[in-house]
């Protein structure tokens, strides 16, 4: 975590929760990633306990910033973040194995 006084001028921008509109604690804004032109950030509200996902890259335009609620914590980003990526193959391979079974039936007579 950083502290206040450390905190970037983009990190500024992460001002209230987008789901109660409580404004964060900066202090706790966790810096999981960073290079010279992108930040990846996680913040959890204290009022209704949302994580906010924010990813931030300085482009030629300006700062182009992606931010995403989600369910994980901070650790479990990171482990998603350094795992391998996604190939073709590896799409197609889900593809097949979910159209050729009767899986997506089965979890229609779940719901």
């Amino acid at each position: 975590m950083i502290n206040n006084s450390e905190l970037p001028l983009n990190l500024k921008l992460i001002k209230k929760c987008p789901v109660c509109q409580k404004d964060y604690n900066q202090a706790m804004v966790q810096v999981l990633d960073e290079s010279e032109f992108n930040l990846l950030t996680y913040a959890t509200c204290s009022g209704c306990g949302a994580n906010l996902l924010t990813k931030l890259a300085a482009l030629p335009q300006g700062i182009i910033g992606n931010a995403i609620l989600t369910d994980l914590k901070s650790h479990e980003v990171l482990e998603f973040a350094q795992g391998a990526d996604l190939s073709a193959d590896d799409v197609l391979e889900i593809h097949q194995v979910i159209s050729q079974s009767d899986l997506l039936s089965k979890i229609k007579k779940i719901i």
